[in-house]
Formats: C-alpha cells, sequence, structure tokens
C-alpha cells in the first residue's frame, strides 16, 4: 500500500507540473505556479504578510521567504498554495541543477558551537528572485524589500541557489508532515531555493537580520508573484 501511495503521489505530482507547463497566463490561487520556458522563468503566486514576519519570535522567525501553506513552517514572509517539490522540478524541467550539498546536521546542531555543519553554505545554480504585485508590476528584487542591517552584523549581498533537498526523508513519504519550504534566507538543508551568502550559523548568531520594509512592500494579505530567473 505504501509504494502504491507514493506511486500516486509521484503521479499527481507530475500531473500538477504538467499542467503548470502548459498555463500560458499568470499565477493564480487556483493556478499558483506557472513555468515560462523561454524566458527560464517560474512564478508563484502567493499572499505576503510583512507586517507578520516582522513581530514573529521564536526559533525560524526572521527565516522563510516563501513557504507552502500545507508545510509545517509558519511566519514567512510570503505563503503559497504551491508544493516546494512542484518548484524543485519546475527549476529542474528549466534546467538547473541543485547542489544538494548539505546534510540536517546543518539545522539539527546549529546550537553546537563545535560542529562544522551549521557553518556549511548550499551550493546549486544561481537564480534570480523578484516580487511583483498589482501596484508595483515591474517587481522588485528581493534584496531591496529588507532593511539593511546594521553593525556588527551587515548584510552580506544576497546569493540565490538552487539547493535542492528533494531526497529528505519527509519528502519521500506519502503524507508525511513536512516543513515545505520554497525559499529560506539562509543555506537551509530544507528549502529547495536558498541564500547561498548565509549559513545557519549566521541565523542563530543575528536571527533578526532580515526585517521587511514595511514602507515599500505592501500590507499583510496583498497577493503577489514571486519570479525565480534561471541565470544561466
Amino acid at each position: 500500500m505504501r509504494y502504491q501511495l507514493a506511486g500516486l503521489f509521484t503521479v499527481l505530482l507530475f500531473c500538477g507540473l504538467a499542467f503548470a507547463r502548459q498555463s500560458g497566463a499568470a499565477p493564480t490561487a487556483t493556478t499558483p505556479l506557472v513555468v515560462v520556458a523561454e524566458a527560464k522563468e517560474v512564478q508563484v503566486f502567493g499572499i505576503i504578510y510583512p507586517m507578520r514576519f516582522n513581530a514573529a519570535q521564536g526559533d525560524e522567525a526572521h527565516y522563510h521567504l516563501l513557504v507552502w501553506q500545507g508545510g509545517t513552517s509558519a511566519n514567512a514572509l510570503i505563503e503559497t498554495p504551491a508544493d516546494d517539490l512542484t518548484l524543485h522540478g519546475a527549476l529542474v524541467t528549466l534546467g538547473a541543477q541543485p547542489g544538494d550539498n548539505l546534510t540536517m546536521a546543518s539545522w539539527n546542531q546549529r546550537r553546537d558551537s563545535h560542529s562544522p555543519a551549521p557553518r556549511e553554505k548550499i551550493t546549486g545554480d544561481l537564480l534570480d528572485i523578484s516580487i511583483s504585485w498589482a501596484d508595483h508590476p515591474a517587481g522588485l528584487p528581493v534584496s531591496e524589500v529588507f532593511h539593511q542591517s546594521p553593525a556588527p552584523n551587515p548584510q552580506p549581498p544576497v546569493t540565490w541557489r538552487f539547493a535542492g533537498n528533494r531526497d529528505r526523508w519527509f519528502n519521500r513519504i506519502p503524507l508525511a508532515s513536512r516543513p515545505g519550504c520554497l525559499v529560506c534566507l539562509y543555506s537551509c538543508p530544507s528549502g529547495k531555493v536558498g541564500n547561498g551568502a548565509l549559513s545557519i550559523h549566521d541565523y542563530v548568531a543575528a536571527p533578526s537580520r532580515f526585517v521587511a520594509n514595511t514602507d515599500i512592500l505592501p500590507p499583510d494579505g496583498t497577493p503577489v508573484i514571486v519570479t525565480f530567473r534561471v541565470q544561466r
């Protein structure tokens, strides 16, 4: 039965991605992911929450840029109906190569000052990511929607990479609870895309490094489109 469910899950995931590829329209709440092959782009519909993001406290606050609504990750800047595994598949169809270089120890040992794992950073193909909404259709690079961190923790330029992380155990078991991270602001061992400039150790050292610029971004609950462009 488990293998039958796994097969069904794979078929449903493939069908969802195939439908997204065939759509020429912008993504919506009902068709939240669209692949624009000629532009090497993936567009994802989401709802943005800048105020909530800034007010969040505790583990994983100020950590997630974009998460699947069905996952366990909370307080992201943007939530989407699009599954993180579907984003992974879409980027692969555009020829992007995932890094897949981190282990879960990079997160699980984040409080261990002697472990080298939390200091590792993701590899994988480079991406550009922008956010657009009704009053700003041209879009903004993600790096411009956050305030710059002051010293002693200045923010290095964001380097978006296709981290991969498709083969984690929670992604392979049908109906298993999973984080659902499409994009993390750090080098995350679960996020499909992450920031190769900052490690999990960097997050532990300065967890409020990312603060959404509410003077630029629309209010909580506004629909947005997140666009991923493969650089190569």
